[in-house]
């Protein structure tokens, strides 16, 4: 076992798309994939290797996909660096004199693409708050099940905490606490970034999008303990230290060196079909946005788009602060000047323009505390009913702070 069997699966399943359509092309060509071997390795002047890869950019370029259209710009760039790095591990002797005219054959192809689709790049619509409103809306009006709160929960911190759906998978209950200045603070991990972040959220001032309304209706509608905010995601799946194979000594891997990148040992493309929370995102809005009277196709990202944009229509909040909060790196910081931003008023203010609310408004939670004691006593132990799968259990993951 190699570091290349820790890598994330998103990264492993590109690969082995790309390393697909290379195979897919040698086939169309009539060529197998032991006499390209022969030939590339018997060339020393690399040109085998070069024309190899130009005959496939060439193939990426005019190539149609399943729908009849030709591959879409990122795609063929995609499938282009992906084959190019996979047999440049296959043949490192070719590296040195190669890379840099591999490197010029790829801004060709992309230039190529990039003119051919209009010189624009395709990106998803930006969700407007209406557009959220008018999903949360359907959903709590025709939800017959826990899933449905779940979902609504879904979509309405992906808008609020300019989220990738993959950033919610890893928020967990004992991540969401109330901060010395009494604001609910939500702690969560940036998968794409590996970037710790915490972020405030504010009480809407419509109820439909209330972000704190959508939490607790979703912690409420779960149907068993769990550690998570929204427990109808899909499980996000690391590879543990149980799939190590047995220990090699370090000397007989000296050796008897092994290398695991040959020709024939790619991963099937379809060797992993676990379901994304891209995908399942996707799914809830394929199934209720046209319901809902959304005209727009959204996707996973149009959330953070959209918050992100509404933000920007302040002109009481400077670029900088939205970017800090989307975790756009625009800039490197030390740790402790880190931890002071992210809990920081500048967030506060761009949660509270997200929320509705002037970004110097003084907002606050509501607390029981204008009640008596009998009155407050009565309302908690109908707090406690309402969220016994998040409340008082053993398994202190599976509370809410």
């Amino acid at each position: 076992m190699g570091l290349e069997e820790l890598a994330p699966g998103n990264t492993k399943r590109a690969k082995a798309t790309a390393i697909a359509a290379f195979m897919r092309f040698l086939k169309a060509e009539g060529v197998t994939e032991d006499y390209v071997r022969v030939c590339i390795e018997r060339d020393e002047s690399g040109r085998c290797f070069v024309s190899v890869m130009d005959k496939f950019a060439m193939h990426l370029a005019f190539n149609e996909g399943k729908k009849g259209k030709p591959l879409a710009r990122n795609t063929t760039m995609q499938y282009y660096r992906q084959a190019k790095i996979w047999l440049l591990d296959q043949f490192p002797q070719h590296r040195a004199f190669l890379e840099t005219r591999l490197l010029k054959m790829g801004k060709t192809l992309d230039s190529f693409c990039m003119q051919r689709d209009g010189g624009f790049v395709g990106k998803a619509p930006p969700c407007t708050k209406a557009d959220l409103k008018r999903l949360l809306v359907y959903l709590y009006v025709n939800a017959s099940c826990s899933s449905d709160y779940q979902d609504a929960g879904l979509l309405c911190l992906l808008w609020y905490l300019f989220g990738r759906a993959s950033d919610l998978a890893l928020l967990n209950k004992p991540n969401i606490s109330i901060d010395a200045g009494n604001v609910l603070f939500v702690r969560f991990i940036r998968v794409k970034t590996s970037e710790e972040q915490g972020l405030s959220l504010f009480p809407e001032t419509e109820v439909e999008t209330c972000p704190l309304l959508a939490m607790a209706r979703a912690l409420i509608m779960q149907l068993a303990p769990s550690p998570s905010v929204i427990d109808n995601l899909p499980d996000v799946h690391v590879q543990g230290a149980t799939a190590l194979s047995p220990a090699v000594p370090l000397l007989d891997m000296l050796d008897h060196p092994t290398d695991t990148t040959g020709l024939g040992g790619r991963t099937p493309a379809g060797s992993e079909k676990t379901p994304t929370i891209y995908a399942d995102v996707n799914r809830v809005l394929d199934r209720i946005a046209v319901a809902a009277g959304v005209t727009v196709p959204l996707s996973s990202h149009s959330f953070r788009r959209g918050g992100a944009q509404h933000a920007n229509d302040s002109g009481a909040l400077t670029a900088r602060w939205i970017f800090h909060r989307g975790a756009w790196n625009m800039s490197t910081t030390n740790k402790g000047f880190s931890y002071v931003f992210n809990t920081s008023k500048e967030d506060h203010k761009v949660s509270k323009i997200l929320s509705g609310h002037e970004a110097n408004a003084s907002v606050v939670l509501q607390n029981l505390a204008p009640f008596d004691s009998q009155t407050r006593a009565r309302i908690a132990s109908f707090q406690r009913q309402l969220l016994r799968t998040c409340h008082g259990l053993q398994t202190a993951q599976n509370n809410i702070n």
